[in-house]
């Protein structure tokens, strides 16, 4: 599964400029004119890795990092701040304190950019986390996350619990006593 960016950017030549080189680097793109598009996606589909114009109107985007951290649910998202104007110390600075993992300045090197998303990726808890897939299904049970055929799908947590379960034991015919031992004794089995 390729990893998803999200790309928030007001400026549609940058925006197309940036999508042009990600989606080239192996990148699946969803691309934003505004901060208010981005947040309504979000609410459906959790990229790994966000790329958000720092000028964008509205908010602040060092304020949009503090909250998507803030937030438990897009906590280990990858978070790129991106900046056309000169650079500014301060700027920068703030947007580290707030929770960036990385800024970058135009006029952007592609090689520079892809590597740096790499190296991300690799360092990222979530890159480290273990999936559990089936067919379209993808499920990463320690952030409590479930993607069916990569959109975000919300789940109780005993339907959660479930579906990881039947994902640990493929091929295996599962009980009910041995389901309600495993699910409410904590011994989820791991075979």
């Amino acid at each position: 599964m390729s990893p998803r960016a999200a790309l928030v950017v007001s400026e549609p030549d940058w925006a197309r400029a940036i999508a042009k080189v990600l989606t080239g680097a192996g990148y699946a793109v969803d691309a934003h004119p505004s901060l208010g598009t981005f947040l309504d996606a979000l609410q459906s589909r959790r990229p790994e890795i966000l790329l958000l114009d720092m000028h964008l109107p509205g908010m602040a985007g060092r304020e949009v990092f503090r909250a998507l951290r803030a937030d438990a649910e897009s906590a280990r998202m990858i978070l790129i701040g991106l900046s056309d104007r000169p650079r500014s110390k301060d700027e920068v600075t703030a947007a580290f304190k707030a929770g960036a993992d990385e800024y970058f300045f135009t006029p952007m090197d592609p090689e520079m950019i892809t590597a740096r998303l790499r190296s991300l990726l690799r360092r990222s808890p979530a890159a480290a986390e273990e999936a559990l897939r089936h067919g379209g299904i993808v499920v990463y049970p320690d952030s409590r996350r479930c993607l069916i055929h990569d959109k975000d799908i919300r789940l109780t947590r005993l339907e959660f619990d479930l579906l990881v379960e039947f994902l640990r034991n493929p091929q295996r015919v599962l009980t009910r006593g041995g389901l309600i031992d495993a699910l409410w004794s904590g011994q989820t089995s791991r075979g």
